[in-house]
C-alpha cells in the first residue's frame, strides 16, 4: 500500500534531513489522561487511553488553535473570546455540557458581530466538543461546516494542515458510525495529500547536488516551520495503522505494520530513539493489536519500548500500565515465566 503511495522509505532514504536530538521542546506534544479501565471482554486490567482536550502529537483529537503550533483564529479581547476560552478549559476537564452551552452562547454572540473569524473559531472549539464527548451526528455536521468556511472563507485548500486535520477526525466518525469505506477513503486521502505536500517541504531544504541539507541541524534552526509538515505526516500514518488494526480483518495487519513503522521514523527523527512520544506510540498501538487479539504482533511492538518506559521522567506515570499491557502480551503467548517479570 506505501509503495503505491510512493511514501514507503522515504525517510529512510532522508535521514541526513533530521536531527536526532530528543530534548527539543517542539509544539508536537500530546495530552493524554490514563486511568485504569477494565474491557469486558477480557478478564485482564489494561491501561486504556482517555484522550483530553488534545494539545496534539501524532494522536487522535486536536482543534485548529492546537494543531502543530499553527497560531489560532485570533479573537479580539471581548465576550466571545472569553466565553469560546472557557468552554475550551471546560472540553479539557471533560465537562462538555458546561462547554456546549458556553459555546452556543459565543454562536450567537459571532454572528450577532457578523465577523466570519469568530464564528468559524467556535465552529471549530464545538465540533472538537461534541467529537469529544461521543456525540458523533454533531460532530460530523460542525465538522462539514468548518471545512466549507475553512476553504469558501478562509482561503484553505485541501493540502492545508487545517483541511487534513479535521479530515483525519472526520475519518474516524464515519469508521465509529460503521461507514468505513468512507472512512478508509478518507484516511487514504489524507496520506496522499501529506505524502505530495512532504515531498515538497523537504525539496526545499535539500541542496540540488548531493541531497545534502543547508545546515547540518534543520530542526534547529527552523523549527516548526520545518517540523509540522513532518509531524502531520506521521499523525496521518499513525491513525490509518490504527484504522486497519481496529476495523480491518487480519489480511491488512501488514499494510497496519507498514503505515506504523513509518510513523515510528518520522517520531524517531523529531524526537530521538527514547522520548516519551516513542513510548506512547508503542504503548497505544500494543492496546490496539490487543484490543485485536493480536498478541504476537502486541508483543512486537510493546517489546521495542519496555527498556524505554523507565528511561523517560514524562512516562513514569504509564511504567505500570505499560508493563501490565506486555504482560498481557506475554502471557496470551504462552510466556508464563516472563510474564510474571512485568507483574509483581
Amino acid at each position: 500500500m506505501l509503495k503505491s503511495l510512493e511514501v514507503k522509505g522515504l525517510f529512510p532514504s532522508l535521514r541526513p534531513l533530521f536531527c536526532s536530538s530528543a530534548s527539543l521542546d517542539l509544539v508536537i506534544k500530546r495530552s493524554t489522561d490514563w486511568k485504569w479501565k477494565r474491557r469486558t471482554s477480557s478478564s485482564s486490567w489494561r491501561w486504556a487511553k482517555f484522550s483530553s482536550g488534545p494539545i496534539l502529537g501524532f494522536s487522535l483529537v486536536t482543534t485548529i488553535k492546537d494543531l502543530l503550533g499553527q497560531k489560532p483564529f485570533v479573537l479580539d479581547e471581548s465576550e466571545i473570546k472569553d466565553k469560546v476560552k472557557k468552554a475550551w478549559l471546560a472540553r479539557r476537564n471533560r465537562r462538555y455540557e458546561e462547554a456546549v452551552q458556553l459555546l452556543h452562547e459565543a454562536l450567537r454572540l459571532a454572528i450577532d458581530s457578523g465577523e466570519q473569524l469568530p464564528i468559524s473559531r467556535v465552529y471549530d472549539e464545538m465540533a472538537n466538543t461534541y467529537y469529544e464527548m461521543g456525540s458523533l451526528d454533531e460532530a460530523e455536521k460542525c465538522f462539514r461546516l468548518l471545512i466549507h468556511r475553512l476553504m469558501d472563507l478562509h482561503g484553505k485548500k485541501e493540502s492545508s494542515p487545517e483541511f487534513i486535520e479535521v479530515s483525519l477526525k472526520l475519518s474516524d466518525i464515519f469508521a465509529q458510525k460503521g461507514d468505513l469505506e468512507g472512512a478508509e477513503a478518507g484516511y487514504m486521502h489524507c496520506v496522499t495529500r501529506q505524502t505530495k505536500v512532504l515531498e515538497k517541504h523537504l525539496s526545499k531544504f535539500l541542496v540540488s547536488h548531493g541531497a545534502r541539507i543547508a545546515g547540518e541541524h534543520p530542526v534547529e534552526m527552523h523549527g516548526e516551520v520545518y517540523t509540522d509538515p513532518i509531524a502531520l505526516f506521521g499523525m496521518c500514518l499513525e491513525r490509518y495503522a490504527f484504522f486497519l488494526v481496529k476495523y480491518r480483518d487480519s489480511s491488512r495487519l501488514e499494510e497496519s505494520q507498514e503505515c506504523f513503522n513509518e510513523a515510528l521514523k518520522v517520531s524517531h527523527q523529531l524526537f530521538g530513539s527514547v522520548s516519551f512520544h516513542i513510548v506512547n506510540l508503542l504503548n497505544n498501538y500494543g492496546i490496539e493489536l490487543l484490543a485485536a487479539k493480536q498478541f504476537e504482533l502486541a508483543k512486537k511492538y510493546l517489546s521495542l519500548g519496555i527498556h524505554k518506559v523507565v528511561l523517560v521522567n514524562e512516562c513514569s506515570p504509564i511504567i505500570s500500565g505499560y508493563y501490565c499491557n506486555y504482560a498481557e502480551a506475554l502471557f496470551h503467548c504462552g510466556e508464563m515465566y516472563e510474564c510474571s517479570d512485568f507483574i509483581n
